[in-house]
């Protein structure tokens, strides 16, 4: 269990009160009087989040009066187009989209949720805190300062998972030839070397057969997302947190406050380890996934062309069903990734400190943050960041009950494995976290494609991290 000290005490409310989940019964009948106040201007992802968000705003809007108007960023987009307005003050944004991995470095520029439940919330802070114990604690943790100030409420998570071909890990004919070859069970793979040799077993050419049948196409074994986009670092990160490794080591004091960071060498040999691990999957990829990202990898696995995403985003759960349609006699399932320690974002909106409207923004998210609002969108297969919420309809039955939930169970069992490692993330710790994550961007795609090799990957690395880390941030390396 995380120390209250380290947490803060709005977030250690939550993590105790989580197992019994305080009432939130939070509507639109709660907000007072906002008529005549200043328009809102919010920050979206774009894409399907956003739209099923903006009717969300449109129905606060048309209760309260207050006008909104909202701007659909892509996610490459989001942090460089949203910082130059914090950082330059404009109020441009009164909520912002902020990534987890962001919230230390933009700690300046976004208004901390007690401070405005204390100043605007009949309820004030103890209300406030009953509200949000129904979020997961870990991902509440992200969405707080390294020093426990929480400066968001979470609306949507992409922790990865690893969805698969269940009919393929369970078919009878590669079941006995799995055994036959490798000299234990063909099952889910929970083990980097189980992974491998999933992959391996799993790449075949046409010609060759699988469940008996004669492909008349390749078929390989994994979907990698090795593409110049973040989500590459996503997939190194979750095979270096499933070896208990870090990208550097958070340094406390006795208070619980973050002080350093340290690189080991005993990280750096797992990091390298890693990096060396995914060049090994790259071989069982198919083509064009140098260039790939969450789309082209996802699409590749619907066709019916790879075997399993070990590392996926839990919202691409949904389109991953459409294997069946593809693939005779397909059918997706998710487990947890191997290590059980994925790379697990979540957004948060998140109150600019130089909004126009604070009151009003501070009514807003509360109202999208909400039990019955996430409940609510939650129904549709959005990925709730808010616990309760997910709980609450995971068990819902009909035909597409399976489609819209079946990955819920997997990424709260990686919650529940990976609480007690978010304080000690470099991601959840760093303010210099946003540039150090296009560095490891940059670094992971170059080791993926071998431009550069694991060992120079993680030499490149330790240079980045001491020249950024250094600079944006008063926590210093200590080597």
């Amino acid at each position: 269990m995380m120390s209250i000290k380290r947490l803060g005490l709005a977030t250690a409310a939550a993590l105790f009160a989580t197992s019994a989940f305080a009432a939130d019964d939070f509507s639109l009948d709660d907000v007072p009087d906002l008529s005549g106040s200043p328009a809102l201007h919010v920050a979206l992802e774009a894409g399907g989040g956003a739209d099923l968000i903006i009717p969300f705003l449109e129905k606060f809007s048309e209760a309260t009066g207050v006008e909104i108007t909202h701007e659909s960023m892509v996610f490459a987009t989001l942090y460089s187009k949203q910082i130059v307005e914090l950082q330059g003050g404009t109020g441009a944004y009164d909520l912002v989209v902020t990534e987890t991995s962001w919230t230390n470095e933009w700690e300046d520029y976004l208004a901390p949720m007690e401070e405005l439940a204390g100043k605007f919330d009949p309820e004030g802070v103890e209300g406030f805190r009953s509200y949000i114990a129904g979020h997961d604690p870990g991902i509440l943790r992200m969405a707080s300062t390294r020093d426990g100030t929480l400066v968001g409420v979470p609306y949507y998570t992409y922790t990865m998972i690893d969805i698969y071909r269940e009919d393929l890990i369970n078919d009878p004919t590669e079941k006995a030839a799995f055994q036959e070859k490798y000299g234990y069970e063909l099952a889910v793979p929970t083990t980097r070397e189980q992974l491998l040799d999933i992959a391996e077993f799993f790449t075949r050419k046409a010609g060759e057969t699988l469940k008996g049948k004669t492909l008349d196409k390749p078929i390989y074994g994994v979907s990698l997302m090795a593409g110049r986009f973040p989500h590459v670092q996503d997939e190194v990160t979750a095979l270096l947190w499933g070896d208990d490794g870090r990208w550097a080591r958070v340094v406390r004091d006795d208070g619980g406050k973050v002080v350093a960071f340290e690189v080991t060498d005993e990280d750096m040999a797992k990091l390298e380890s890693a990096f060396t691990y995914y060049q090994e999957l790259m071989k069982f990829a198919p083509p064009g996934t140098e260039n790939a990202f969450w789309d082209f990898a996802t699409a590749q696995f619907v066709e019916g062309n790879t075997a399993l995403i070990p590392f996926m985003y839990a919202p691409l759960w949904n389109w991953s069903n459409d294997v069946g349609k593809n693939a005779e006699g397909g059918k997706a399932a998710a487990a947890p990734v191997v290590g059980e320690r994925p790379y697990t974002g979540a957004f948060h909106f998140a109150p600019s400190r130089d909004s126009k409207n604070p009151e009003a923004a501070y009514w807003l998210l509360k109202f999208i943050g909400s039990h019955a609002t996430q409940t609510e969108m939650a129904k549709t297969g959005w990925a709730s960041a808010r616990r309760d919420a997910l709980d609450a309809v995971k068990g819902s039955e009909g035909d597409d009950a399976y489609r819209n939930f079946g990955w819920i169970d997997a990424v709260l069992d990686q919650w529940d494995a990976q609480a007690d490692d978010v304080d000690s993330y470099l991601h959840f710790n760093s303010r210099a976290f946003g540039k150090l994550y296009e560095q490891m961007t940059i670094i992971a795609h170059e080791n993926a494609t071998g431009q550069i090799t694991p060992a120079e990957a993680v030499e490149n690395w330790k240079r980045s991290l001491q020249r950024f880390q250094n600079r944006f941030d008063d926590a210093h390396l200590t080597r």
